[in-house]
């Protein structure tokens, strides 16, 4: 039986301080692509979660780490996964829900049973879905549509040359910073380098996704074209990067990591195609958050079975 792999003895500052770096050149790119929409959503969501998270800490006697970023980061992802011009108090609320409901009750943001930045942005979506997935900007190929409505109404867009490169770059219709995904297949190779054993599920989830667009098309084009547009839709390479590898939820087996990220891949694409929202992914991570435990105290119940049958043997053999 494998050998159960604790969550790893590195300390939040470390882990966030990786989720940050990453995190600088897509919000240089929204910037690039929105202006000052994109900063004013950055500054408003960075700064809601950092004070909340403060307040919220010293009210319910809770110890506050600032050196940790947990706070930082979330209100960071959040913005991610947000359109540009969105009204500051869908992103108050989202980081609200995000810090108060799910990040301080439970100790922090390597203790949280969901990721904080996934279940924020779900309870926004919850909440006001048309603000939420209504977005401005990209390129007039795409007219004023996101690939995720495109997609969810079984359209197709056309690849060229020049929209391969615009969608690839992140210079379409969309989330204003999980776009580009030349940005995030950088961000894997950094996490190769310092988080490898966190990718595992995040292989599993795109591996799924893979699968399940090429299998299953929701485009009139072809396969090729179909994987590209599922991958660079909405906030599903930010998630596999950035939700994926939260080592709160994570579980801790190998194995079960990998079970874990299909799981959360596979009600990702089952959800785009039957869910309401354009963009599920959130919504399919915490859903796979939910099963991560399960997963551990199956393995360790039969570690116990089997390790129980094995000693008594060994005492009947002697």
């Amino acid at each position: 039986m494998e050998q159960k792999q604790s969550a790893p003895a590195v300390k939040s500052t470390a882990v966030f301080g990786d989720y940050l770096i990453m995190l600088i050149v897509p919000a240089v790119i929204s910037i690039w692509y929105y202006g000052t929409a994109a900063v004013h959503t950055l500054i408003i969501c960075a700064a809601s979660s950092i004070l909340l998270d403060f307040v919220f800490s010293v009210l319910f006697n809770k110890q506050y780490y600032a050196a940790d970023l947990s706070g930082l980061c979330t209100g960071l992802m959040i913005a991610m996964m947000m359109p540009a011009a969105v009204p500051a108090y869908v992103c108050v609320l989202a980081c609200a829900f995000a810090i108060l409901v799910i990040k301080i009750p439970f100790g922090g943001g390597m203790r949280a049973p969901f990721v904080p930045a996934a279940a924020g942005f779900a309870s926004a979506a919850v909440c006001f879905k048309d603000l939420v997935f209504t977005y401005s900007g990209g390129r007039e190929f795409m007219g004023s549509a996101s690939l995720g409505s495109i997609l969810q109404a079984g359209g197709s867009v056309r690849i060229t040359s020049a929209s391969f490169l615009d969608i690839f770059t992140g210079n379409i219709y969309g989330p204003m910073g999980t776009g580009c995904a030349a940005v995030f297949l950088g961000c894997i190779c950094f996490l190769l380098i310092r988080r490898r054993d966190a990718l595992i599920s995040s292989a599993a989830f795109l591996g799924a996704v893979i699968v399940f667009s090429l299998v299953l098309p929701r485009t009139g084009g072809t396969a090729l074209s179909s994987l590209l547009l599922e991958l660079s839709s909405g906030s599903l390479l930010f998630a596999a990067v950035f939700f994926l590898t939260d080592y709160s939820t994570l579980p801790g087996h190998t194995l079960n990591r990998i079970v874990y990220g299909l799981f959360t891949g596979i009600i990702c694409m089952v959800m785009r195609r039957r869910g309401i929202y354009e963009e599920p992914v959130c919504f399919a991570v915490i859903l796979g958050n939910a099963f991560s435990p399960l997963l551990d105290n199956v393995t360790d119940r039969l570690q116990v079975i089997f390790t129980s049958g094995k000693s008594k043997k060994e005492a009947y053999d002697r």
